[in-house]
């Protein structure tokens, strides 16, 4: 009689251990190794560099901006300039993206994206106009070379965004010289197709588990409805360091650049053409990253009058990795 109750006692905790060595086994299998790190250093997001790496992620950004101190040029209805005054140009700023790795050598990404902007004071707006642009992309990263410290990749990308631009001064001009048209009607609201295609190279480097550099170099062609093919090539860089290696701290901190060069360098959706950026980040998740990037830009504009500006935005950067 006293051999069942033991003999029960044991199928018990054999079922237990086995119910444990499960869960202690899928718990491992769902903790995979960092597919992000080289040399045990987690790559922080931006919003200005793109990534090397052909992971499964999803990627947000945003926020908004200002530039500020404006030169404005008052013209009369013949285009002679009159008289200049000052106003403030105001930005949103939008970014999603989501990428699908499909194995260690390929992953295909599709991206959306939306840019307003307004002047800020009736000067402003009369000068500049004011103008969104709506815009999406599909894209394709394969690691070409990767070791500890190191990753190579290739990448492509397609992009179509359409321009919408409200200028009221061209409007009013217009009706001036020639009378109310089908063309001075564009100008009043006037829709600019932008299509782009680049291909390049992205890296990244573990340099220590604390600190690290990615960089990219695109090169490709942008199409306007006012333009033909034109060229344009993307430099970035960023470096991060990782606090939580030294010190325990979950911060995080990036500087990143991003030129564009090339005649089509004002076909970028939101204008900038020469970012600085710092980033601060919160690193204490395996998989979510959040922090924020504040910038400082060159910003070109289509009115050919209004000299290039230099705003100041800051964003709102989330990333999830699956």
């Amino acid at each position: 009689m006293g051999a069942r109750p033991s003999s029960r006692l044991s199928y018990r905790m054999l079922v237990v251990a086995v119910g444990l060595g499960v869960l202690c086994a899928s718990s491992g299998a769902a903790q995979d190794p960092c597919r992000r790190c080289l040399d045990g250093f987690r790559f922080l997001p931006s919003s200005v560099v793109p990534d090397a790496f052909a992971t499964t992620h999803f990627f947000n950004s945003t926020g908004g901006g200002t530039a500020v101190d404006l030169t404005v040029p008052v013209r009369n209805l013949i285009g002679d300039e009159v008289d200049s005054l000052q106003g403030d140009i105001g930005f949103l700023l939008i970014d999603f993206e989501y990428q699908k790795s499909l194995g260690r050598r390929l992953a295909l990404r599709v991206s959306a994206n939306a840019v307003g902007r307004v002047g800020t004071s009736v000067e402003a707006v009369v000068a500049s106009g004011a103008s969104a642009a709506f815009g999406g992309s599909f894209g394709a990263t394969v690691p070409i070379w990767h070791n500890q410290q190191f990753l190579v990749s290739a990448v492509g990308d397609i992009r179509h965004a359409s321009a919408y631009e409200i200028d009221p001064y061209g409007f009013v001009k217009g009706i001036a010289d020639g009378g109310y048209n089908d063309s001075t009607k564009q100008r009043l609201l006037g829709v600019v197709p932008i299509n782009r295609w680049s291909l390049g190279l992205r890296g990244a480097w573990g340099i220590r588990p604390w600190m690290g550099l990615k960089a990219s170099l695109e090169s490709g062609l942008a199409d306007a409805a006012a333009t033909d093919n034109e060229s344009l090539t993307a430099i970035g860089a960023q470096v991060g360091f990782d606090f939580r290696k030294l010190s325990d701290v979950p911060i995080g901190v990036s500087l990143a650049y991003r030129g564009l060069n090339g005649p089509a360098r004002t076909a970028d959706v939101g204008g900038s053409y020469r970012i600085y950026e710092l980033g601060l980040f919160y690193t204490g998740g395996s998989q979510f990253t959040i922090g924020g990037d504040f910038a400082w830009s060159r910003v070109a504009l289509r009115e050919g009058s209004v000299p290039d500006l230099e705003a100041a935005q800051f964003r709102i950067v989330t990333r999830i990795e699956f």
